[in-house]
């Protein structure tokens, strides 16, 4: 088994959010800070993670999720506005809301089932679609994400998901998440 790397299926954002995102993040430090900001070549939103796992689990999750997701079609996502995980006063991640989507939700329900079906054992928590950007606020200088933050309603352009991917994590390294595996939406 691969002790040292962990491994999660998302949906990849595409260069020119990326780049936007990151746009607005850099304005956002001297105001917000946080310990550490996602590098942004890490933006995504994960829709399962695995942690540790063997090469055969990997193919077989791989093969189950291509399988599975051929008959959904590719759609449209759009960013709206920031929000925190954590306690008001010390939040532990600044993130990026999403606004509804069903069609997310059944490809985030495909992705678990095929997961727990090959073994995986997954977090139980409610699937919260997000876009993590940074982590741990530092108490000692700067803002607290204020309700004005949260009520910004940063948007940018809609988006088109037409893949997931299979990401691996190598924590010493920046960028941290390296592409595994694609697998397209619709049988792309």
């Amino acid at each position: 088994m691969i002790m040292n790397r962990h491994f999660f299926i998302a949906v990849p954002l595409p260069s020119d959010i990326k780049a936007a995102l990151h746009v607005r993040c850099e304005k956002m430090k001297t105001d917000y800070h946080f310990k550490r900001w996602v590098h942004r070549e890490d933006f995504h939103i994960t829709l399962a993670f695995l942690g540790h796992a063997d090469e055969e689990q990997l193919q077989d999750v791989i093969a189950e999720t291509r399988k599975n997701l051929l008959n959904v079609s590719p759609f449209e996502l759009k960013i709206q506005g920031f929000n925190t995980f954590g306690r008001k006063e010390y939040p532990r991640i600044l993130w990026v809301d999403l606004l509804e989507s069903q069609q997310l939700n059944v490809v985030q329900e495909i992705v678990y089932e095929d997961c727990m079906k090959v073994g995986f054992e997954l977090d139980k928590k409610p699937f919260i679609p997000h876009i993590t950007v940074a982590r741990k606020w530092d108490e000692a200088c700067g803002k607290i994400p204020s309700e004005a933050l949260m009520e910004d309603n940063f948007q940018l352009p809609k988006f088109l998901v037409e893949e997931v991917v299979l990401y691996e994590s190598k924590i010493e390294e920046t960028p941290k998440y390296y592409k595994r595996a694609v697998i397209r939406l619709d049988g792309q």
